[in-house]
């Protein structure tokens, strides 16, 4: 701001003191069908381009670009699968968890986990990058975290935010995320948790800030609930396995799945066909349990999706593919992946799913 000086009959414009504002750089991303820069999360389908490139925030959050003879040197955010550098709040263990594992308090609530993340470099250079998939694993399908470096013409060199850049919840909302699904339907969106951090009693003060909204953790249930809700199915509330009545039918009684793989009911073996009883999407939940008896012990313990007739022989059995949250993350595994279990099937709403 200029200020006038008046020197006998003279007036004198003096300007103000120029100080130097610190400069923001934001990783920004568009899509032929988006084609506006956003620093929010981008959807995409598993081949189609997302363009990243780093733009400055001016006033008013306007998107301003890069000095010419800036350069830009890419990273990528990787989420930690287990504890590296801080403590586990459950003592022997690694896993991130905001709740007790195992024993008599088996999920108490603890408070929210300390995540963790590594800051990669990338080889892409330029000013700009375009992503078609989250990587080589899951078809492609999964979400990806990006931050960038720019070297500025003065001389000055800025970040972008990173995996350093963390609140309780975990990795901020201002870390660009591009999440690429393998389809349309309930297993596509649940795809799009591929890479994102397993962390049991996945939280957040409400559902919209939930670690699973945020793609920044996810329990065996969040996850399934997470899918519905990025779907665009916002009505949909996180609850737990045991919870999970609200929102889905059940297809099947107690059911058990033996050493071998093969589906019992209380009277013998059961055959249902993929096609009829069965469907891709189908929920399992299951309870870990020795071989023999037909009551349950304990809650349910764990929630899964079925995917495929993993060995084609048209009947489910513990061969076949479920889609689930281990401990490393979301997988795809055999239903048996633990040995015997006892499980219900259950189908969600028809309201929930149809297109």
């Amino acid at each position: 701001m200029a200020r006038a000086l008046r020197v006998g009959w003279i007036v004198v414009l003096a300007s103000a003191p120029v100080i130097a504002q610190p400069m923001t750089v934001r990783v920004v991303a568009s899509t032929a069908a988006r084609p506006a820069w956003t620093t929010g999360p981008v959807q995409a389908r598993v081949g189609e381009a997302v363009t990243l490139s780093v733009r400055v925030v001016g006033p008013r959050g306007r998107l301003v670009e890069l000095p010419a003879g800036a350069t830009v040197r890419w990273r990528r955010v990787v989420p930690r699968r287990e504890h590296r550098e801080f403590p586990s709040p459950n003592p022997g263990l690694t896993s991130f968890s905001n709740a007790v594992l195992f024993g008599p308090r088996h999920g108490r609530w603890l408070g929210y986990d300390r995540l963790e993340y590594d800051t990669t470099p990338v080889a892409a250079t330029g000013s700009t990058m375009s992503v078609r998939d989250a990587g080589a694993e899951h078809g492609g399908a999964g979400s990806s975290w990006w931050a960038a470096e720019v070297a500025l013409p003065d001389g000055r060199t800025l970040h972008t935010p990173d995996g350093a850049s963390v609140d309780r919840l975990g990795l901020s909302p201002t870390v660009l995320r591009v999440s690429f699904r393998e389809g349309d339907n309930f297993l596509g969106w649940l795809s799009t948790y591929f890479h994102v951090t397993s962390v049991f009693g996945s939280n957040g003060g409400t559902d919209a800030t939930h670690q699973t909204d945020r793609y920044t953790g996810a329990d065996c249930a969040d996850v399934m609930v997470g899918a519905l809700r990025a779907s665009g199915r916002r009505m949909v509330r996180y609850t737990s396995v045991v919870g999970i009545h609200e929102y889905a039918v059940a297809r099947s009684g107690v059911l058990r799945v033996g050493g071998d793989g093969r589906v019992q009911g209380a009277t013998g073996p059961v055959e249902l066909r993929w096609g009829a009883d069965v469907l891709p999407g189908d929920l399992v939940t299951i309870d870990y349990a020795e071989e023999g008896g037909a009551a349950l012990p304990r809650a349910w313990d764990h929630i899964g999706a079925l995917v495929a007739d993993r060995n084609r022989d048209g009947v489910l059995d513990g061969e076949d593919t479920l889609r689930h949250e281990a401990s490393h993350g979301l997988d795809d595994t055999p239903l048996r992946h633990a040995g015997a279990m006892r499980v219900m099937l259950w189908r969600w709403r028809e309201e929930l799913t149809r297109r």
